[in-house]
């Protein structure tokens, strides 16, 4: 193999290799391009598919009824750090509404569960990465630090 050759395998690999090692947040286009290959895609869904009683690997659980609620029970969804600079992790509970927002532009399709009183958006999941098709919720647990994807799974 001639030189010119070994010179253009190792820049391809190396361009290949690069946002992976960056990550998606330091080159948003070719970080995406990558997710998409390696990490599968985002399948749609519809209120059939997820009604039924979900449970998160980051603990809690969420029942989702076909009417338009939900009951969330000890789902962790934000962690700050308290004064003594320990991890304090506020929790969702109680009596919730949910709709599914469409997808739109760059943004997934979710679904929003809202506070019945003043409908206000608590947190919202989307269809997790897979080749498959539909099967889990994902959703972001917010922390001082990074940001951790819990999965929702029957």
């Amino acid at each position: 193999m001639s030189m010119r050759a070994r010179l253009g395998t190792k820049v391809g690999a190396a361009l290949l290799v690069l946002p992976l090692l960056l990550g998606c947040g330091c080159c948003a286009g070719p970080g995406l391009i990558f997710d998409e290959i390696f990490g599968g895609q985002r399948h749609t869904f519809t209120e059939q598919d997820i009604a039924g009683d979900w449970t998160s690997d980051c603990g809690g659980t969420v029942s989702i009824r076909a009417d338009g609620t939900a009951t969330v029970t000890d789902l962790p969804i934000h962690r700050v750090r308290d004064d003594a600079g320990g991890l304090r992790e506020t929790k969702a509970g109680g009596e919730y509404t949910w709709r599914i927002v469409p997808e739109s532009g760059d943004t997934d399709q979710e679904v929003r569960f809202a506070t019945p009183q003043y409908d206000e958006e608590v947190f919202s999941a989307h269809a997790e990465r897979d080749w498959t098709g539909f099967d889990n919720l994902e959703y972001f647990l917010s922390t001082p630090s990074e940001p951790i994807y819990c999965v929702l799974s029957r």
